[in-house]
Formats: C-alpha cells, structure tokens, sequence
C-alpha cells in the first residue's frame, strides 16, 4: 500500500511537470503567432514627377498637379508667426498652399485646425482639399485652383491646362 501512495505522489508529480512544460511552450507559441505582420501595403508612394508621398490621394494630387504643368513643391515647410508648418503643397508661381485633409480622428482634426488658423493668420492662400473630394478630384481639384488663380492673379486660368486666358474668355 506505500508502494502504491508513493507510486500515485510521483506520478502527480510528473503530471504536474509535463502540464506545466506544455502550457509554458504554449504561450510562447500563441505569443510567436500573435507578433505583429508587415504591411502588406506600401505606406510611401512615388509620383510621376519623383515627389515621394504618404498616401494614395497625396500620389494622385501630386500627379495631377504634374499632368497639368504646375510647379508644385512637396512638404514645404514654412514659419507663421514663429511656428513651423509643413504644408501639403506649395505652388511657388502662385504662392497658394494646399493641404489634403485624408485622416480622421481628434488629435488630426485639431491639427489640421491649427493649422488652418496659422495660414488665416499669415494672409496665405489656401486650398484645402477634403477626403471626400477624391470622388471626382480632377474636376474639384481644377475648380479649387482656377478660383484661387483668379482671386490671387486677378486673371482667369484654363482649368485643363492652367495657362492664363486672354479678354476674350
């Protein structure tokens, strides 16, 4: 009967090894499977004109603004009153700034509101451009660059190709 207690106590133990060795390699497998993937999708973009760029809606402003023959810098960064600002765009021939508004959430939004105030306060010109504005950004993307053409030159702009229109138009 001690053989038979002895017998039970080290086989317990034993049990009590084996349980504890596999649920230890079983974490370290689910915390191996759990470790974060690389993106499958690039985070940098490269436009016609080499600009290198965040997003997919930067990469098709950026090619548009190429298409049509308007110099463009890419992430100018400017002071306003002593703070630092990197722009979207910078349209140095008709010193008008663009911003593409493409992320949400509160810590983005109240970014992006001061730096709306920042350019406000310069006097810049400013052309904000809206996620949803992608839906048809060739169209809106033109309107918004004829309109402030007009208001910065006080001339009108062909809104295909950006060249200044005579009197008669």
């Amino acid at each position: 009967m001690n053989d038979l207690i002895l017998y039970f106590i080290l086989g317990g133990i034993v049990f009590l090894i084996i349980f504890i060795i596999i649920v230890y390699f079983g974490l370290k497998i689910r915390s191996a499977l759990k470790r974060p993937e690389k993106r499958e999708r690039p985070t940098r973009f490269k436009c016609i004109d080499g600009h290198i760029v965040k997003s997919k809606g930067e990469l098709i402003i950026d090619n548009h603004l190429t298409r049509l023959g308007i110099e463009h810098e890419y992430e100018k960064i400017i002071k306003v009153y002593n703070k630092p600002i990197k722009t979207d765009w910078y349209l140095p021939k008709y010193e008008i700034f663009m911003e593409y508004w493409g992320y949400y959430g509160k810590d983005y939004e109240k970014r992006k509101e001061e730096k709306i105030t920042l350019y406000r306060k310069g006097k810049l010109f400013l052309i904000s451009i809206e996620d949803i504005m992608l839906s048809d950004i060739y169209s809106n993307l033109e309107n918004e660059l004829e309109r402030f053409m007009t208001l910065k030159t006080g001339k009108r702009h062909c809104p295909n190709c950006g060249t200044e229109l005579d009197e008669r138009f």
